[in-house]
């Protein structure tokens, strides 16, 4: 199966996009350290040609995937997908500072001193049952704090856009794939012999005199 993975968008500015301030970067730095941050992750099998992910990043992914985008009769399930796997490959193609805050955050879900602070929860996120881990992903979706909301579309969106990407899933939104053809170096070709070729949207083309303006 063919996975469709968006090109990378604009560059950010070297500030990156989730460090807001002083707090922000403060709590980014959380991810990284303190003795909480050694509460073990769920051990799960890793799969081969991780580019990105440590396996504690990716139990994070994988745990994250599951409550974003949970099994549904008419949708393919996340997991056969290997949804977390493409959002790995998503990130190794992104600007290393976006990529960088992106993997803070993701040891920020998991940490579990911003879930004792924040919640008074002393589990690792990928360790939380999953109707408790639906709880975490709405505190930071309705959080106060800019960087805990950013941090909640940042990743829904990355879910988001590894599952949709994938063409298994477009037969279940109605969508039928993208034109063919549209990027052929040698498309439009003029098949109109001698005939003029008529101007493309956009274009102006001064009509010849005696004739109506357009």
């Amino acid at each position: 199966m063919k996975m469709y993975i968006p090109p990378p968008g604009q560059k950010p500015s070297r500030r990156g996009v989730l460090k807001k301030g002083l707090l922000g970067g403060a709590l980014l730095a959380v991810g990284g350290g303190t003795w909480l941050f050694t509460r073990p992750s769920a051990e799960l099998p890793l799969p081969a040609g991780l580019k990105v992910l440590s396996p504690r990043e990716y139990a994070v992914v994988h745990a994250l995937v599951s409550r974003f985008i949970p099994s549904h009769a008419n949708f393919p399930d996340v997991h056969t997908l290997d949804t977390a796997v493409a959002i790995d490959g998503i990130l190794a193609l992104m600007e290393e500072v976006t990529r960088d805050e992106l993997k803070q955050l993701l040891n920020l879900f998991e940490n579990a001193l911003p879930a004792f602070l924040f919640g008074r929860r002393r589990q690792a996120f990928s360790m939380l049952p999953a109707g408790e881990q639906d709880v975490v992903l709405a505190e930071w979706r309705d959080s106060g704090l800019m960087l805990r909301r950013t941090g909640y579309l940042a990743l829904r969106g990355l879910a988001m856009a590894a599952y949709f990407g994938n063409q298994a899933t477009w037969p279940s939104v109605g969508y039928a794939g993208p034109p063919r053809g549209l990027h052929d170096p040698d498309a439009p070709v003029w098949k109109g012999g001698a005939a003029p070729r008529p101007p493309g949207n956009g274009s102006w083309v001064e009509p010849p005199a005696g004739e109506p303006t357009p």
